[in-house]
C-alpha cells in the first residue's frame, strides 16, 4: 500500500516545538482541531513521501535508523494523519483540485475554521460540563483585563462637529433596492453635507447602547454583528464635501464628529493606496474600514470569528450602500489598497488594529435620459490596464 504526505500541512512553533495542524483534519465531536508535534526526523521520513511512495522502500533506504524503528515511525505518522492512503487522500484532492488558484493560505483559513464545535441548546441545559467551561470562559475573560470600549475616543484630537439634521430615509424601500448600483463614474459637484452626515450616522453611529455586565457596555448599528461587537472603525478620505476641508479623518461614532488624522492628505496619496482606481479616486468621500482585534477577540477566541468579521464589514457596505442610494448618491467598494502603506497612513499598526475594506460615494454622474452613466467594455479595460500599472 502506497502513502503521501499530506498536501494540507501548515507547520508553525509552539513552545520550542513544531507543530504541523492538518487543516483537513475534522474537528472531534466537543472538541478543537490540534497539531502535531514533530522532530527534524520526521519531518525528514514526511519528506520521502513527497509522492505516492511503498514504505517499504523508504524503510529499507533510511540510512542511520535501524529499518524497524523506521516502519515504526511511519506507521505512527499515518495513523495520526499526516501521511495517507489513496483512499484517505480523495477529500484532500478534490480541494487542491478545486483551491488551487488560492494557495495554502486561503485553504488554511477556510478549511482550518470549518467544523468548529458549538454547545447546542439541549447540551447547555443542565450539563455539568458546559457550566464548568462557561465557568472557566468567564474566568478567562475577567482575568484578561477590562472590556474594550464599544469605541474609540481621542479626547484630545483636533475634531469637526456634524450636523444632526438627517435627511429623513422616507425614500420607498423596494426603489432604494433595485436602484442600488456600484458607481464608477461622479460628476465634480460637492456631496451635500447634510447627506454626508447621514449617511454616516446611520451606517457607523450606535443606535442603541445595553450593559453586557462582563463583556462591557455594547452598542447596536444598523447592520448585525457577532456578539454586537462591532470591532470596525471608521477613516474618511474628504475630497470634495460641503464644508468640510479636504483631507484625512477617522469618524467618532460616539459624538458624530471628524477627528482630524492629516489635513496634508490628498488625491495623490489616495490615487496610490487605491492603484488609481477612478472608482475611488473621483469619489466626493472615501471611507476605509478597519478591524479593532481586541474589541471582537475579547470576548471570542475561536478563529472562525474572523469569518464573522469578515461577514460583518460586508453588513456594513451594504448598509452604507443602501443609505447612500437611499439620498441620492451613487455608493462603489472595493478591497484592493496597499495594506501596509494604508495602515501606516491611518496611523494604526496593522496588528491590533488593521485594514479591510474600502468604501466610497459621490454625485452619480447620469446620461440624458437621467440614469446612471454605465461602464462601457473599453472603459472597463482601460481601468483594469491602469490598475495594473500600478502593480
Amino acid at each position: 500500500m502506497e502513502l503521501r504526505r499530506a498536501r494540507s500541512l501548515v507547520g508553525y512553533w509552539v513552545n520550542g516545538d513544531l507543530v504541523l495542524d492538518d487543516y483537513l483534519a475534522v474537528t472531534p465531536e466537543g472538541g478543537e482541531k490540534q497539531g502535531i508535534a514533530v522532530d527534524g526526523t520526521a519531518v525528514e521520513l514526511l519528506n520521502r513521501f513527497e509522492e505516492w511512495t511503498d514504505p517499504e522502500s523508504v524503510t529499507r533506504d533510511f540510512n542511520g535508523y535501524d529499518p524497524a524503528s523506521v516502519a515504526e515511525a511511519v506507521e505512527a505518522l499515518a495513523g495520526a494523519g499526516l501521511l495517507r492512503t489513496k483512499e484517505d487522500a480523495a477529500d484532500e484532492d478534490l480541494m487542491l483540485d478545486k483551491w488551487s488558484a488560492w494557495g495554502p493560505s486561503a485553504q488554511f483559513f477556510h478549511f482550518g475554521t470549518k467544523d468548529t464545535a458549538y454547545i447546542t441548546h439541549e447540551r447547555a441545559a443542565g450539563d455539568a460540563e458546559v457550566a464548568a467551561w462557561r465557568v472557566a470562559a468567564r474566568t478567562e475573560i475577567e482575568e484578561s483585563g477590562p472590556p474594550p470600549e464599544p469605541f474609540t475616543r481621542r479626547p484630545d484630537a483636533k475634531r469637526i462637529r456634524l450636523t444632526r439634521a438627517f435627511l429623513p430615509l422616507q425614500r420607498d424601500f423596494g426603489d432604494v433596492l433595485l436602484s442600488r448600483r456600484t458607481h464608477r463614474h461622479f460628476t465634480t459637484d460637492a456631496v451635500p453635507l447634510r447627506s454626508f452626515s447621514t449617511i454616516l450616522h446611520y451606517t457607523f453611529a450606535p443606535m442603541h447602547f445595553f450593559d453586557a455586565g462582563v463583556l462591557g457596555t455594547l452598542t447596536l448599528r444598523t447592520s448585525p454583528c457577532g456578539g454586537a461587537r462591532h470591532e470596525s472603525e471608521c477613516y474618511i478620505v474628504v475630497r470634495n464635501v460641503e464644508s468640510i476641508p479636504p483631507g484625512l479623518y477617522r469618524y467618532s461614532q460616539d459624538d458624530h464628529s471628524l477627528e482630524v488624522v492629516s489635513q496634508e492628505f490628498g488625491d495623490e496619496e489616495l490615487n496610490r493606496l487605491v492603484f488609481g482606481q477612478r472608482m475611488i479616486t473621483t469619489a466626493g468621500f472615501v471611507v476605509f474600514l478597519t478591524l479593532n482585534v481586541h474589541r471582537a477577540m475579547y470576548k471570542y477566541r475561536n478563529a472562525r470569528m474572523l469569518r464573522t468579521v469578515l461577514l460583518d464589514t460586508g453588513h456594513l457596505a451594504q448598509t452604507f450602500a443602501l443609505c447612500t442610494t437611499a439620498v441620492g448618491l451613487g455608493p462603489s467598494q472595493n478591497d484592493a489598497f496597499r495594506d501596509t502603506e494604508l495602515e501606516a497612513a491611518l496611523g494604526i499598526d496593522g496588528a491590533g488594529e488593521t485594514a479591510l475594506y474600502v468604501l466610497g460615494a459621490g454625485v452619480p454622474a447620469r446620461r440624458a435620459d437621467g440614469l446612471p452613466v454605465s461602464d462601457t467594455p473599453e472603459e472597463i479595460e482601460r481601468q483594469i490596464t491602469e490598475g495594473a500599472k500600478n502593480l
